[in-house]
């Protein structure tokens, strides 16, 4: 079992072609962070890579920001996935679980935290010694502390938090744990290009917690590299401090020089000089049972980072089917929004269907409203992606009309309603003030001419 970790900054970076981009990279699991893809984005050719499932993280707020995925081969198919740390976007079924303890968190505070699509978790079963196991990997892309945004160094310390919370709960609940990705913080001086040119480089707060996170062995610093290339594993029997490993330092612990990301202002890559600020962090059995290398890919250009790789010795035991969670059963990849007839069906004059909540023709809501029902007796049913900031988009008279996406979507209903002014509905979903119900009442001859030009249609 190969997996593969790699900040790409920005989808462009498979510019060459994802499939040639992913294989190339001959992993297993390929876990990317900083897409800066949004739903609205999101295209097939990136979405569905044959030979490859693949599940999407995406920024709420902001268009080409952030954004996380996870492409799995094949053979590696998970059996549970899910967005985010919290659990709070999450409303399918075949999901990881174990969301750990959240007494300290605000519920405005979570929904921020997993607000800027930082996460994917995916859980796979693995076959060790002959016995089937459960291992679950949290692809990350941790934010990074603006000095000129005093707010973020604590949204970064609470992320760092809440991610600690996660891993540990499901390493509790019977799974084995990788984390990797972008951390956004060097750990050691060795990590770091010039530690020196930093004040109180120990003292940072990301540096601390990344301290009590990780499995700390004593004799790291004592070690010495006696022929150059050969290095010496790190020992777990004599350590202290947390329930993970950097596994690079683990098969490394005194390679100087190992950096994954560099300055493009300054061509910084060129003379290496650099931070390790991408990693693969494992629990402690699995680090010292399963693990057999891993190493950084400098060689790999295309980002301001480079890709980490891991590789273990246990196999994996693939699922018959992708979870729900997979992007390629989002409606516009599934073949359900391919032709304009599939939205349309005959209802009777007594029936309406207008609202999520109403019943097909029959309902309360629908008899209460069947008078408004033109007489061509037609609705049209058509999924929408729609923003967190739905604002500006609701006072747009374009039916049809594709909004920027959080990633969740539901179904706009575009009522046979002739000469209506285009009115809309704003209902709140779940208490969160960024996820709105639109439903708009149009006439539908403006509605189809308006829908046949739509990106939807």
């Amino acid at each position: 079992m190969k997996i593969v970790t790699w900040n790409i900054n920005g989808i462009r970076t498979f510019r060459s072609g994802i499939k040639h981009a992913l294989d190339s990279l001959d992993a297993d699991i390929i876990c990317v962070q900083e897409t800066k893809v949004t739903r609205d984005l999101l295209d097939e050719r990136t979405a569905i890579v044959d030979g490859y499932s693949s599940y999407f993280s995406y920024s709420r707020g902001r268009s080409g920001y952030s954004g996380v995925a996870t492409y799995c081969k094949d053979q590696a198919t998970p059996c549970a996935a899910e967005e985010g740390l919290t659990g709070l976007l999450t409303s399918h079924n075949e999901v990881v679980g174990a969301y750990g303890d959240h007494t300290e968190f605000s519920n405005e505070e979570l929904q921020l935290l997993d607000n800027e699509g930082r996460a994917v978790i995916t859980q796979h079963r693995i076959k060790c010694q002959g016995k089937q196991q459960l291992i679950t990997l949290l692809n990350v892309y941790c934010p990074r502390a603006d000095p000129e945004k005093p707010e973020r160094k604590q949204f970064k310390l609470q992320f760092y938090k809440l991610l600690q919370s996660r891993a540990e709960a499901i390493l509790k609940g019977g799974s084995h744990v990788i984390v990797l990705g972008d951390v956004n913080t060097s750990h050691r001086p060795i990590d770091h290009c010039d530690p020196n040119d930093i004040d109180n480089f120990e003292d940072n707060p990301g540096r601390k917690w990344l301290n009590g996170f990780l499995h700390c062995d004593k004799s790291d610093h004592k070690r010495s590299e006696e022929d150059g290339d050969e290095e010496h594993e790190t020992s777990l029997n004599h350590s202290e401090g947390g329930k993970f490993v950097d596994m690079f330092r683990f098969f490394h612990p005194t390679r100087t020089q190992a950096f994954t990301c560099w300055s493009t202002m300054t061509g910084a890559r060129q003379t290496n000089y650099g931070t390790r600020i991408d990693y693969i962090f494992a629990n402690c059995q699995l680090a010292k049972e399963q693990f057999v290398g891993a190493d950084i890919m400098p060689e790999v250009e295309g980002s301001d980072h480079c890709p980490v790789w891991g590789q273990l010795s246990c196999s994996l035991v693939p699922s018959l089917k992708p979870p729900p969670y997979c992007t390629q059963y989002l409606p516009e990849f599934a073949g359900k929004q391919q032709k304009l007839s599939r939205f349309l069906v005959k209802m009777d004059q007594k029936s309406l269907l207008f609202s999520p909540k109403a019943e097909l023709p029959g309902s309360q809501e629908a008899e209460e409203k069947r008078e408004n029902l033109h007489p061509s007796g037609r609705a049209l049913f058509l999924p929408l992606v729609f923003s967190s900031s739905l604002t500006a988009a609701a006072k747009s008279t374009t039916p049809g009309r594709a909004l920027s996406d959080p990633g969740l979507f539901t179904f706009l209903y575009l009522l046979t309603l002739p000469q209506r002014p285009v009115q809309t509905l704003n209902k709140e979903v779940r208490g969160s003030k960024d996820l709105l119900v639109e439903v708009f009442f149009v006439g539908f001859p403006e509605a189809e001419a308006d829908i046949r030009t739509s990106p939807l249609y």
